[in-house]
């Protein structure tokens, strides 16, 4: 390992519900071998897909254990409710995390989705065909290989898993009414053409609870940038990376 690379901060990746580590691979590789990088499985998840109760604390100490983990800083990305996990690792462990990045974030509080659109995300489960179309439709930029590598992670989890996953980001956390507690510095990314999370959603739960955070808008993609623009995302993480180099001279 060259002294650049080890005197970087390794960037620990952390994925959105019905997702695994795999939805990484793309900007994983547009990052080495310049970048330590690290993916995990969340509970409930790839590896952790039979894990028995999924919900954001129990998804976060896995991260909060990462870090622990970890040899020396880290920038933590969390995507979707990746993100509200991500946050609650980060308020959990300030010390570890040089910088958090949320890409397309669930706010914390959560969405409080209910009715006919709620039981279309907590039915997900055991039903590829319908996972299929429901990522199509808050995305603009998913090729098929990548699309299929969605649907597999989804398809790892137990029905009733992904209707637990479905509780714990929607139903969000209380911390989310409030500041967060995480002072390091933040930077979101917005898919340009999200139809989930979007401008309105960011301005009402999640860009006040981060006053000094930057926000990027990733073009030609939707809610998965990571996969429809990693180069792109890839690029806003060597920033985010050489931001933090410079606090640290």
């Amino acid at each position: 390992m060259s002294d650049s690379r080890s005197a970087s901060p390794t960037i620990l990746f952390v994925h959105g519900f019905l997702d695994d580590h795999a939805a990484w691979r793309d900007v994983k590789a547009e990052l080495q071998p310049d970048l330590s990088t690290v993916a995990l499985d969340l509970p409930g998840s790839g590896a952790l897909a039979d894990s028995p109760s999924v919900t954001l604390a129990g998804m976060s100490d896995a991260v909060v254990a990462e870090l622990d983990r970890a040899d020396g800083p880290v920038v933590l990305v969390g995507q979707s409710m990746g993100a509200q996990v991500g946050e609650l690792a980060a308020a959990a462990r300030p010390d570890s995390v040089a910088a958090l990045v949320l890409i397309t974030p669930v706010p914390l509080a959560g969405t409080h989705l209910e009715g006919d659109e709620a039981e279309v995300f907590r039915s997900l489960g055991g039903n590829a065909e319908a996972q299929r179309q429901a990522r199509l439709s808050v995305s603009v930029a998913l090729d098929e290989r990548a699309l299929d590598m969605l649907v597999a992670s989804g398809s790892a989890p137990r029905p009733e898993t992904v209707a637990q996953a479905f509780e714990a980001w929607n139903g969000g956390h209380p911390a989310g009414a409030h500041p967060s507690t995480y002072r390091g510095p933040v930077w979101i990314l917005k898919g340009a053409d999200d139809p989930f999370v979007t401008q309105e959603l960011l301005d009402a739960g999640v860009l006040p609870r981060f006053p000094d955070a930057q926000l990027r808008v990733i073009d030609h993609s939707g809610h998965f940038p990571h996969m429809e623009a990693p180069a792109e995302v890839a690029s806003t993480l060597r920033e985010v990376v050489a931001s933090v180099d410079r606090l640290e001279v």
